[in-house]
This record gives structure tokens, C-alpha cells and sequence, in this order.
């Protein structure tokens, strides 16, 4: 048999593994096989979890001390939170989430997955500092958490857009939609069927808009704006079923609604797709 490079023999070895675990072939034949292409079975690739366990294992002392006064330092700052000044808490909730975004778009193109967990965990941390922030100081009350939400919502619009994630743009645009709905239920108590449609409709027609605008130059953020857009042509209903407005009639209209824009995307779908693709 020629030899093969490295990078063959990997590819190789891995095909096996994934046929011992289809039980495409008995372990037998599994083992028999790569026998020839290792010297050594113990060496053979690991799952996933495996091989997480494996790099733990080789990791040096100076990893695990590092780690762990990591672990440690995050396990105090969290103990002693609510004993900070107004200013610290506000600089330790700045700093970590800034950590975590400028890491995470670190390691975006070079390791994605650990890039969107790093993006991720930053953008969770920041609503979750300053609710912790306007607990402590006792601001619940007050206007606080809605600007403190809607800030973050709006944040994770600007990263998602930046970073090119559109999970996180869109659900940026979802908590804006959320707060967007408790300022009406506050502000119009009782709206008429019109009303509803107003509060919404206009909202959708032109987040389709924003998308065919912003497809050209940016194709995620037009997928994430059709996304939203079409969630916003059922707001009305859904907003009239948990608030009880005219419920009578919403079954007839999410029936009218689906149709006209199932024909209206039916017949220009050589256009949005183009938006969204």
C-alpha cells in the first residue's frame, strides 16, 4: 500500500471511526482496518467530548493554575457584587462584556464556534449586569430596566450587524418588537381592531422595505429584516389573542393574512429571494 500524508491518513481514520459508530462494519474489522494506517489503536481520534477530555488532560500546570484563578476571580466578583460601588459594578459590567465581544470577534474567522459562544456569552452578560445593577441599587421600579433592555437590544442589533451574526440581529430586533409591545398595552389600554392594525402593519411594510434597501450590501442583515418583517404582519393577531382584543374574528384574519402573503411571495419570489439568499 503507498504511504499517504498526514492529512489522508486523518481523513482516512476518521471515515472508520464514523463507521464503527454507524455499526456499518463490526469492531473487528473496524480495528482490523485501522490497523493499517496506525501504529498504535490507543491513538485512534475520540469523540467530540473525548477529545475535549484528552486536550484537559496534556493541558500544563501553568493552564490549570491560570484557569483556575480565572474561575476563582469570577466566583468572587459574583459573591461580592452587591458590595461594589455604583461605579465599580458599572465598570466590572462594561469591561466583561467588552472582554468577551473583543474576543469573540477574535477568534470569529479562525474558530467560529468558539468566536459565537464568546459573542454570545457577552451579549447575555450585559442585561444580566444591569438587572443585577438596578436590583442592588433598588431602580427596578422605575423606568431603569426598560432602558436598560432596550439599550441592550439595540446593542445586539449594532454587533449582530457587525459581526455578521444573525441570530443575534434578529433577536435584537425581537426584544425591541417585546418592548415595543408593553409601551402600547401601557400606553392604549383599550384599542380598537384598527388601532392594532395600525400599531403593526405600517411597522412590517417597512421592515420589507429596510430589507430589500440593505440586501445589496448586506445580505444577512436583509434575511433578518424579511425575517422580521414577516413577524410583524402577524403581530396584530397575536398581540389581539394575549391581550384580548376583538378575539373573534382572529382566526378569520390570520386565514386572510396567510394567504395574501403566501401569493405575494409566491409571485415575486425571484425578487426576495434575492434579499434573503
Amino acid at each position: 500500500m503507498p504511504p499517504l500524508d498526514e492529512d489522508k491518513r486523518k481523513w482516512v481514520v476518521r471515515e472508520i471511526e464514523s463507521w464503527r459508530r454507524a455499526k456499518m462494519l463490526p469492531e473487528q474489522y473496524c480495528d482490523f482496518l485501522l490497523n493499517l494506517y496506525l501504529d498504535d489503536l490507543s491513538v485512534r481520534p475520540k469523540s467530540a467530548a473525548g477529545e475535549k477530555l484528552r486536550q484537559i488532560g496534556q493541558a500544563s500546570g501553568k493552564q490549570w493554575l491560570y484557569v483556575i484563578g480565572i474561575f476563582s476571580l469570577i466566583c468572587l466578583v459574583v459573591l461580592h457584587f452587591s458590595a461594589f460601588p455604583l461605579a465599580l459594578q458599572i465598570a466590572v459590567a462594561v469591561i466583561g462584556t467588552g472582554g468577551l465581544v473583543g474576543l469573540g470577534s477574535r477568534y470569529r474567522e479562525r474558530l467560529p464556534a468558539r468566536g459565537l459562544a464568546l459573542l454570545s456569552t457577552g451579549m447575555l452578560l450585559l442585561p444580566a449586569a444591569g438587572t443585577a445593577i438596578l436590583y442592588v441599587q433598588g431602580w427596578m421600579d422605575g423606568p431603569g430596566l426598560f432602558v436598560l433592555l432596550l439599550a441592550s437590544a439595540l446593542i445586539w442589533i449594532v454587533c449582530g450587524i457587525a459581526e455578521r451574526f444573525a441570530v443575534l440581529h434578529w433577536l435584537g430586533w425581537m426584544g425591541v418588537i417585546a418592548l415595543y409591545a408593553s409601551v402600547l398595552t401601557r400606553q392604549v389600554p383599550d384599542p380598537s381592531w384598527l388601532e392594532v392594525q395600525v400599531f403593526w402593519v405600517p411597522a412590517a411594510l417597512l421592515f420589507a422595505w429596510l430589507s430589500w434597501f440593505s440586501h445589496v450590501k448586506f445580505k444577512s442583515t436583509g434575511a433578518v429584516l424579511f425575517a422580521t418583517a414577516l413577524i410583524l404582519w402577524f403581530m396584530p393577531e397575536v398581540y389581539s389573542a394575549l391581550f384580548g382584543v376583538d378575539r373573534n374574528w382572529i382566526q378569520v384574519e390570520l386565514l386572510v393574512k396567510i394567504a395574501l402573503v403566501g401569493t405575494l411571495m409566491f409571485r415575486l419570489r425571484r425578487q426576495w429571494m434575492e434579499w434573503v439568499a
